[in-house]
C-alpha cells in the first residue's frame, strides 16, 4: 500500500480532531499512540478502527487496519513533539458501572490530563477502581492515555455526575490538613475522593463525607500532588499496614 504523503489528506485530518473532547464525545473515539498502548487496547479487545505507522514499522502486518503514513502526515496526528508510531483510532470503551466490593479514588475536580493519567496508572497497580467526577479531564484524551501507561484496560474505570452515585461505598475525603492519617482507613471499599491541587475539594464535599483523611508529611510540604497523593491512598487501602490482617 502506498503510505499517505500529506497531513491535509482527509483520513488523516478527520483523525487529527480526536485531539479535541468535543469530536471526542461526538464520536465515541479516540486517539492512542506508540506499540505499547496499542498492544495494551488489542490485549483487552479494544475495538480499533485503523493504525497509522510509519512504512517501516516492524509491527504493521499485525496492527487493525493498518495504513502507512509519511512523517509529515503522522505529526499531524500525535500529540507527541518527537512522534512515534503507530498511532491508532479507537472506540472509547463504555464506563464501567461501579465496582461496589473495590476501593475506588474518585477524581474530583482534578484538571490536570498528567495527573489523571498517573491516578488511574497507579490505582491499576495496586487494584483499585477510579472513577471520574465532575470537572475532570477527560480520561480518554490522548494526553492522559500516555500518562496511564495501558492501565486505562486495565482496571474498572467508571463516571460518577454527584455524590449519589457512590451510594454504598464509604466516603474519605482527602484535607491538606486536620484528616485522620491513611492507616486509619483499614480495609474496606472507600470511595476515596482527591480534589484538584489548586483549590482541593468543596467544603460540601467535605461535609457529606464519612472521614477526612490527611497524609501526614513531617518533611513540612504544605501539600502533595493529586497523583501522588491518589497513588499513596490507593497502596494503603489495598496493601498498606491499615489494609493488611493481623498477623496470627
Amino acid at each position: 500500500m502506498e503510505p499517505i504523503r500529506s497531513a491535509r489528506n482527509r483520513a488523516v485530518v478527520e483523525a487529527g480532531r480526536l485531539h479535541r473532547v468535543s469530536e471526542r464525545r461526538r464520536l465515541g473515539k479516540t486517539l492512542i499512540e506508540g506499540p505499547h498502548l496499542l498492544h495494551e487496547a488489542m490485549s483487552a479487545g479494544a475495538t480499533i478502527e485503523r493504525t497509522f505507522h510509519l512504512p517501516d514499522d516492524p509491527g504493521a502486518d499485525f496492527w487493525p487496519g493498518a495504513t502507512p503514513v509519511l512523517d509529515v502526515a503522522l505529526a499531524k496526528l500525535a500529540g507527541t513533539e518527537t512522534p512515534r508510531g503507530p498511532v491508532a483510532i479507537i472506540e472509547i470503551p463504555h464506563p464501567t458501572p461501579l465496582p461496589r466490593q473495590l476501593p475506588v479514588i474518585v477524581l474530583w475536580g482534578v484538571g490536570d490530563p498528567g495527573n489523571v493519567g498517573t491516578v488511574i496508572r497507579s490505582a491499576a497497580a495496586f487494584g483499585t477502581a477510579v472513577a471520574i467526577g465532575p470537572g475532570t479531564a477527560d480520561p480518554w484524551s490522548p494526553k492522559v492515555l500516555r500518562a496511564g501507561a495501558g492501565a486505562h484496560f486495565r482496571l474498572a474505570l467508571s463516571q460518577v455526575a454527584s455524590l449519589a452515585d457512590l451510594e454504598g461505598h464509604p466516603l474519605a475525603a482527602t484535607v491538606a490538613v486536620g484528616g485522620s492519617p491513611p492507616s486509619a482507613l483499614g480495609r474496606r471499599p472507600w470511595a476515596i475522593l482527591i480534589g484538584s491541587e489548586a483549590h482541593g475539594l468543596d467544603p460540601s464535599v467535605e461535609a457529606a463525607a464519612d472521614v477526612l483523611v490527611t497524609i501526614p508529611m513531617p518533611g513540612g510540604t504544605e501539600s502533595l500532588n493529586a497523583a501522588v497523593a491518589a497513588s499513596i491512598l490507593a497502596y494503603e487501602v489495598t496493601l498498606g499496614s491499615g489494609a493488611r490482617p493481623a498477623p496470627d
